[in-house]
């Protein structure tokens, strides 16, 4: 919520959205922020980590479009940003992956720099891949590319197994 919108208006628009998306498709919510909720602790997918004390630094009327909407219609996926994965002052990295009670899973694709290189010095590009499998989500995962397109690196955040030549984790 930002500007002359109240938090209602916020909560029914984007509730809205999510009701005029296809009915036959998996819904995906895509949010700058991720909603609050998802933990207090600065390592949690939207905890606050610049300055103490740490608290959940989530979206209200996200969360609370969320819960209206899982009303209506399973919701299988929320992505967002902001909250960079690598947490401030050398206190580790962020959760990027998780799934509350009902199901929802959350990811958050803030993965900072995007571009980088590898310690062999091959340039890398990084993604946030998921992958539905008649309707369900059946992978998550972090990815580096070469600029050439071929896949150097995955980190598996759920599904099945990556093969073997894979499970390299982050080199960055």
């Amino acid at each position: 919520m930002f500007g002359p919108v109240s938090l209602d208006d916020s909560v029914a628009r984007i509730t809205a959205a999510a009701e005029a998306a296809d009915p036959a498709l998996p819904l995906v919510l895509l949010a700058h922020c991720g909603p609050s909720g998802l933990g207090s602790d600065a390592a949690d997918p939207c905890g606050r980590d610049w300055k103490a004390p740490a608290c959940d630094w989530g979206d209200q009327d996200l969360a609370l479009a969320i819960a209206r909407i899982r009303c209506r219609r399973p919701l299988p996926l929320v992505v967002f940003g902001h909250m960079h994965h690598r947490l401030k002052r050398g206190q580790g990295d962020r959760l990027s992956f998780c799934r509350d009670r009902a199901g929802t899973a959350y990811l958050n694709t803030a993965f900072v720099p995007r571009h980088s290189t590898d310690d062999r010095g091959r340039s890398l590009r990084h993604l946030s891949w998921v992958v539905f499998r008649d309707g369900v989500l059946d992978e998550v995962s972090h990815r580096w590319y070469s600029l050439e397109g071929e896949l150097l690196y995955r980190q598996l955040l759920a599904g099945s197994p990556p093969p073997a030549k894979h499970l390299v984790l982050s080199p960055c």
